[in-house]
Formats: C-alpha cells, sequence, structure tokens
C-alpha cells in the first residue's frame, strides 16, 4: 500500500476523488490533508478522520517523511511550485493540469522528479471516458486516413475563470488536439479577448491556430455562452468524424454515415470518480515500474510550449510564432 498526501482539498474532492481511495483493491491510500482554507480542510477531517491535517505547505512537507505520493489540486497558479517543492521532498508526484505555464518551469519539475527518480504524472481524467477512447480507437484503427484538420471547442456557460479561460481550460483543449494530430506542432497563431495588453490574463474567449505537418489545427474557447459544448472533431482523406460531447458522428469513405449517441460525454470530468481511478491506478503503476517513467506525461511539454506562446502570439497582432 502506497501512502500519500492531498493538497489542496476543494470544494468536489468529496465526490472525484476521495471515492478513489476507498475503492476495493485499491492500493493507494490518504494519510494526510494540505489545505489552506480551514473549512475545506475541517471537511476533509470530516470525512477522512484517520488523516493528518494541515494548513501550511511547509509545515506539512517537513512531517511528511513516511509518505510515498502527493496529489495537488491547488489553484493552478501555484501548482508548478507546489508540485517541485514536494519532489524536493522526495514524494511522487499526480498534478492536475495545468500545473506550469512555462518551458523553464517544465524542465526544472522534470529535472528534479529525474534527479530523485521520482514519477510526475499529469492528471488527464477525460482520456479514461467512453467517448474518448472510441475517438482514439477510430483514429488508431486508420478510419480517416491521412489528417489533414483537426479541431477542439470549449464552450462554457459561467463567468470568466480567475485568470481567464486560456489559462483555465487551453492545456485540456490543447492536449486533446495534440492527441488528435499525432504529431509534434510547428507554429502557433493565437488571438485573445480582451488582448493581453488591455486585460492581462483575463482573456473571456480565445481562438488559436495550430500549425501541424500537413495539417492545421483549431481551437476555440469562450465563456458566458449559452449552453455548454466541449467538441472534437478530426477529418482526413477517407473521412471524419466529430464528437459533440454525447453525440458522434462518422463519416467515412464507402461507408453509410453513422450518428451513435454515447451514454456519457466529454464534461463533468472533475466529477467523474472512475475517471480519476483509471488515471491514479496507471500513476500508481509508474511508481511500481510498471509502466515506464514519464509516460503519464503524454503531451505536456507540447501543452506548456503553446500555452507560453500564446500570449506572446496574441501581443504581436496574432502572428504565427514558430515552436
Amino acid at each position: 500500500m502506497l501512502k500519500g498526501a492531498i493538497i489542496g482539498f476543494a470544494d468536489d474532492a468529496a465526490g472525484s476523488l476521495l471515492p478513489v481511495f476507498s475503492r476495493p483493491g485499491t492500493e493507494l491510500a490518504v494519510s494526510a490533508v494540505c489545505e489552506e482554507d480551514p473549512a475545506l480542510l475541517a471537511e476533509a477531517g470530516r470525512l477522512l478522520p484517520g488523516a493528518a491535517l494541515y494548513r501550511g505547505l511547509e509545515d506539512f512537507l517537513s512531517k511528511c517523511g513516511s509518505l510515498d505520493f502527493a496529489v495537488v489540486r491547488v489553484p493552478a497558479g501555484k501548482r508548478c511550485k507546489t508540485a517541485l517543492r514536494a519532489l524536493e521532498n522526495r514524494l511522487h508526484v499526480a498534478c492536475e493540469t495545468p500545473f506550469c505555464f512555462s518551458t523553464a518551469e517544465f524542465e526544472a519539475l522534470r529535472a528534479e522528479a529525474d534527479k530523485n527518480e521520482l514519477v510526475l504524472f499529469s492528471l488527464q481524467p477525460w482520456e479514461r471516458s467512453a467517448a474518448w477512447l472510441t475517438v482514439e480507437k477510430a483514429l488508431t484503427g486508420g478510419l480517416l486516413g491521412t489528417l489533414n484538420y483537426a479541431e477542439v471547442q470549449v464552450l462554457e456557460r459561467g463567468p470568466v475563470p480567475a485568470g481567464g479561460v486560456t489559462a483555465a481550460f487551453g492545456w485540456r483543449a490543447f492536449a486533446m488536439l495534440l492527441a488528435v494530430a499525432r504529431r509534434p506542432p510547428l507554429a502557433l497563431a493565437a488571438r485573445l479577448s480582451p488582448k493581453p495588453a488591455d486585460a492581462p490574463s483575463a482573456d473571456g474567449t480565445a481562438a488559436f491556430q495550430v500549425h501541424f505537418g500537413g495539417a492545421d489545427g483549431f481551437v476555440r474557447l469562450a465563456c458566458g455562452c449559452h449552453a455548454p459544448l466541449l467538441r472534437v472533431a478530426a477529418h482526413g482523406d477517407k473521412g471524419r468524424l466529430e464528437l459533440d460531447d454525447k453525440t458522434l458522428r462518422l463519416n467515412i469513405k464507402d461507408l453509410l454515415p453513422e450518428t451513435v449517441e454515447l451514454k456519457r460525454g466529454l464534461s463533468g470530468f472533475q466529477q467523474r470518480a472512475d475517471w480519476n481511478a483509471a488515471e491514479l491506478e496507471n500513476f500508481r503503476k509508474e511508481i511500481a515500474k510498471e509502466l515506464p517513467r514519464g509516460s503519464g506525461l503524454r503531451n505536456s511539454r507540447y501543452c506548456v510550449k503553446l500555452l507560453r506562446n500564446a500570449l506572446y502570439s496574441a501581443g504581436v497582432n496574432s502572428a504565427a510564432v514558430p515552436l
């Protein structure tokens, strides 16, 4: 049994994370919680009566010698520093995304993990959904032929989150786009509204064109929409695939067009304990060396590069920035 801590006990933890550690046969256990908010820490104590509770990160780190791992769920702006301090204290780290916004930060985390032979894992639970696995199966099976177009849209009903839509949703959208394109990005052009110079890090809508070798990728992010949407589309020389949350459309050469209504879509991944359980099981396997170290980072470095260059491109009249 591996013992660990939750650093950052956000409001959704009770429904999306704690059930993971109470599943039959699990080999991960929560022994400590670190949370600055006293009300959330009190809630953690009620739900985890045997766990040690800490208000401050440094206090926790000074007493965590018997633990194996940490799940980092603090606000996005604090994740890189928190993950780095956990790695420095020889804890394997599974981190919610986005966990850094520059390649320098990412390489610092990788270097610290490598130095101490630790696992740094990017939590991307939407990849465990049946809807996403269906998309991957179609792409892996070559149904679309040679890909020439990929698209991801993330539209939200609520207000603009702190830090803007690119910071909040960009990583997820870029990770999906990269997984569909299956090739490295070459350049990025970004349009953010408001522009960074007018309202730094508070964009309410964002549009990106990502240039791949032989294919173009497009991402659109927005808040304040009348209805939420998470859309993934891919076109190739033999057909096209479109997934609008739960509605999958396939139009493949020499086959009749098909529309499938899936039981669940890509939305709501924060609340899905089964998706988080599958992610953390791979985290455990990587710690146990049943999976190659570093495999849990997927396309993280490219996600960071795209996020880093989005503000720069938007600041120079949406010019294409080589990656």
